[in-house]
């Protein structure tokens, strides 16, 4: 954890340790979408018993992705309220490539059990499916071969989606909603093509063969600007 920056950096097998449960996933989101509270009210919120919620949130503590956030009284004790640390999670994915493959899976998976058991908890509660629930359940899939521009504007258009939600959990109120995505490419075809294309001679030219004299090209210099200091 980068406490300066208040970054989780994931990079080695013991920081998916510490996320890759479905009860830790279930700490984390219940603490995000309501904000702080102590391990009775996370156990009540999740359905849980206290002695569960306990472990699993001293090891989120102790592992930097809970903080204390005060204490409150309650009777004659005082009782710890926990906060998430962070919402703000990286992958080094330079560092150890495997490890980092590994990982991603566990998490992929973790977390789509995490969404199936609150969804069958929704489910459960809505056996008529009652008009929210029809107006905004959606599960499914996309597939298909997108452009660059494409790519990013999908990328661009979830990342507003979690703005929306941290904008939404700042004024508070509203009914609670659950959304999870996976988003890859699935393979590299497109960028081995983009330069198959580029190393083919464009039409009307003749292809350089060697030991062939070809005349010079200029070629224009261009200064790179220097970067100010930090200190300016």
């Amino acid at each position: 954890m980068d406490k300066s920056k208040d970054v989780f950096l994931i990079s080695k097998e013991e920081d998916f340790d510490l996320i890759c449960s479905p009860i830790r996933a279930s700490v984390l989101e219940t603490l995000v979408a309501f904000g702080p509270m102590p391990i009775r009210e996370i156990a009540l919120k999740m359905g849980k018993s206290a002695t569960l919620i306990h472990h699993h949130v001293g090891i989120l503590y102790r592992g930097g992705l809970l903080r204390e956030h005060a204490r409150e009284k309650r009777g004659k004790h005082l009782e710890r309220v926990f906060a998430v640390t962070t919402e703000d999670w990286r992958y080094d994915f330079e560092s150890h490539p495997e490890v980092m493959a590994k990982g991603m899976l566990r998490i992929a998976r973790t977390w789509g059990k995490h969404t199936e058991r609150m969804l069958n908890k929704a489910l459960r509660r809505n056996k008529r499916f009652t008009l929210p629930m029809r107006r905004f359940l959606t599960v499914r899939a996309e597939t298909g071969q997108l452009s660059e521009q494409a790519a990013q504007s999908v990328r661009d258009h979830l990342s507003a989606i979690r703005s929306i939600f941290e904008q939404e959990r700042r004024r508070g109120g509203g009914d609670t909603f659950h959304i999870f995505w996976n988003y890859f490419p699935l393979s590299e075809d497109s960028i081995k093509d983009k330069d198959k294309v580029s190393s083919r001679p464009k039409a009307g030219t003749k292809p350089k063969v060697k030991g062939s004299k070809s005349k010079p090209k200029s070629v224009k210099t261009l200064k790179r600007a220097s970067k100010p200091s930090p200190d300016k």
